[in-house]
């Protein structure tokens, strides 16, 4: 082990459970370091790295079977150095604040504790880390991961964070993770993302004590500062500054910009038309008791028709038994952005104005493909190259554009930005430098 400690890393990168590769454009495309290898075991995720990044090893498929052939890889076309850094975005579905009691309780009485098996991938992962040694890690995850609780290598309960750091400490590493929004990176959505970073570098990571809990509310030294927000000279990206220029569309009248197949949107019933039309900017659907018919201003929290005249409200609703009935929902689902803050975080339900906090400010519609892709910055003039969805099948295609509506949100939704992911290893560099 110290032999190889000893040895000098090569600057190229790696990543696991890559996604589509958008992060890794953050790296290769932004900070012009080459993503040398990816790990993936979704088949369109493969194809999509393959056709973004020519260059770069694609491992296609389950992590616990493709780990040594991976590590074997990179020993093999660094002639034995390491490289300098490793990336991990293991899937956040299942993550969950279990708690370790419950756990360690099925384990003593001989039972299968009930988790969900994609919170142990970071198992394998942390074995790649521990193989490997690069100079950094990058793990990025949903901010609940701090307080997930997983079974280790042990078949006993532990925290995620608790478990990196005592696999990884032996090795030399000090780790820290906090909670940041990746708007403050001028990524014009709000993204809260738990980004936890590993170094092995005497010289910086020397600085950091192994004593000190992994996890922080504040910024850490290897963590990049916000260049926007509060206390920085820029602003957060709006969705006005954003995709302001964009043509209007309507979810029933016009699906698609002729010019830009990517600027197109799902069709809406024309219940939803009707609730959303009448919701303003910011607010949702949910809160409208203003009649239509006769501007009533309606008082009862359950109504679905005016007290007043009788009609029915810009309300959810559902029919049943031969009544109408408000949709029980969280109050963000059926919610217009507002243009002058960031758009809300983008998620895998990016089409569906029924999930988080989905719709257009003004337009009755959700956001276009086109506009998720500059919102994630993976449409981005920074990189000079684009990204390409074309091709890759998944489930049914635009019949003219040859790419999958479906993947674009899904792959979007499930990644970090490209931008943000430039900030944070730039950073790095930036430490190193100093």
């Amino acid at each position: 082990m110290s032999s190889f400690l000893a040895t000098k890393s090569v600057p190229v990168s790696g990543s696991l459970f890559s996604g589509g590769g958008v992060g890794d454009a953050g790296i290769e495309w932004g900070c012009k370091i080459p993503v040398v290898a990816a790990l993936e075991i979704v088949p369109s995720r493969a194809q999509l790295i393959r056709k973004n990044f020519p260059q770069t090893k694609i491992f296609e498929g389950d992590i616990w079977k493709l780990e040594n052939q991976y590590v074997a890889y990179f020993k093999k076309i660094l002639k034995g150095k390491r490289p300098w850094l490793l990336t991990l975005s293991p899937p956040c579905q299942g993550m969950s604040a279990n708690g370790a009691g419950r756990i360690s309780s099925s384990i003593r009485e001989g039972k299968r504790p009930k988790e969900d098996e994609r919170n142990r991938l970071i198992l394998p992962g942390i074995s790649i880390l521990e193989k490997l040694q690069p100079d950094w890690f990058i793990l990025e995850n949903v901010r609940r991961m701090e307080n997930t609780v997983i079974r280790n290598e042990a078949d006993e309960p532990e925290n995620i964070l608790q478990c990196l750091g005592r696999r990884l400490h032996p090795f030399r590493y000090s780790i820290r993770s906090c909670v940041i929004d990746l708007s403050s990176f001028g990524v014009p959505h709000h993204r809260e993302r738990l980004i936890t970073i590993g170094c092995r570098i005497p010289e910086i990571s020397n600085s950091v004590s192994l004593e000190e809990g992994i996890y922080s509310k504040e910024l850490s030294l290897f963590h990049a500062k916000p260049s926007h927000g509060r206390n920085c000279k820029n602003k957060l990206v709006s969705l006005r500054q954003a995709i302001g220029h964009l043509s209007a569309l309507d979810s029933q009248k016009r699906l698609e910009d002729k010019s830009d197949l990517f600027h197109s949107i799902p069709k809406w019933n024309s219940k939803q038309y009707f609730w959303m039309m009448h919701t303003p900017e910011g607010k949702s659907a949910f809160d409208n008791f203003t009649c239509p018919s006769c501007s009533y201003e309606n008082q009862k929290k359950d109504s679905v028709l005016c007290e007043k005249c009788g009609a029915p409200l810009a309300r959810p609703t559902f029919h049943m038994n031969g009544k109408s009935r408000l949709v029980k929902g969280f109050k963000t689902s059926y919610r217009r952005m507002q243009w002058d803050k960031p758009a809300s975080t983008l998620t895998m339900n990016s089409g569906v104005i029924s999930s988080d906090m989905k719709g257009h400010p003004e337009q009755n519609r959700v956001l276009s493909l086109r506009e998720i892709l500059i919102l994630s910055t993976l449409d981005h003039p920074q990189w000079g190259q684009k990204y390409s969805f074309k091709g890759i099948k998944f489930g049914r295609c635009h019949p003219k554009g040859g790419f999958s509506q479906k993947l674009v949100r899904e792959v979007i939704g499930e990644s970090i930005p490209p931008l943000a992911m430039s900030s944070l290893v730039d950073h790095l560099r930036q430490l190193e430098k100093k």
